[in-house]
């Protein structure tokens, strides 16, 4: 079965991706890295991509995900991406919260190349607002989904004081419910 697996930016998606592929064997799929990369063919960073609006990016991205998720349901495959969770209905849908002091801290300490980091904390902080909502404001405008509604995912995970190993293990402990349930559903 599928894990889909969003939240707030510099939440630890990626590191807990990671950690769910080497340790059980997922593979992955990026909606970001995706998006990233299209930011970068167009010489612009992913808020300026994000500002753009541009409809045809997020359909390009979604299609993407709906088309593997509905070939795919059975592979043990965990998406990164803000908008998996609403086109693979089946899949064990997560969401990862953080303090904003903390969601900062990681921003300025990421070493991103695609992001700036040079930024003051107030920067950093006024930059991951302004994506976050942008983001948020587009998913409503073209699909009529909130991804701030936490009754949407099956998990929530505050990782703003957890370790990668124990968010993994959270994520994969509450999977290993899902698919009990789902199986003994079928039963």
């Amino acid at each position: 079965m599928i894990i889909t697996i969003t939240g707030k930016p510099c939440s630890g998606k990626s590191a807990a991706i990671a950690y769910i592929m080497d340790k059980y064997g997922f593979t992955k799929f990026s909606g970001g890295e995706l998006f990233r990369r299209i930011a970068t063919e167009r010489g612009i960073d992913i808020l300026e991509l994000n500002r753009q609006r541009d409809i045809s990016v997020d359909k390009l991205c979604d299609d993407e995900i709906a088309k593997i998720g509905a070939r795919d349901l059975n592979k043990d495959i965990i998406f990164d991406s803000r908008t998996a969770w609403h086109f693979i209905p089946k899949s064990f849908k997560v969401f990862l919260d953080i303090e904003q002091d903390e969601q900062v801290r990681r921003m300025l300490g990421s070493g991103r190349t695609d992001e700036k980091i040079d930024l003051t904390p107030e920067e950093a902080k006024a930059s991951l607002n302004e994506r976050w909502n942008l983001e948020n404001e587009r998913y409503m405008s073209i699909y009529g989904i909130n991804n701030c509604n936490p009754s949407v995912f099956d998990l929530v995970v505050d990782t703003s004081n957890l370790t990668v190993e124990e968010v993994g293990e959270k994520i994969i402990n509450g999977y290993q419910e899902y698919v009990q349930k789902f199986e003994n559903e079928l039963k």
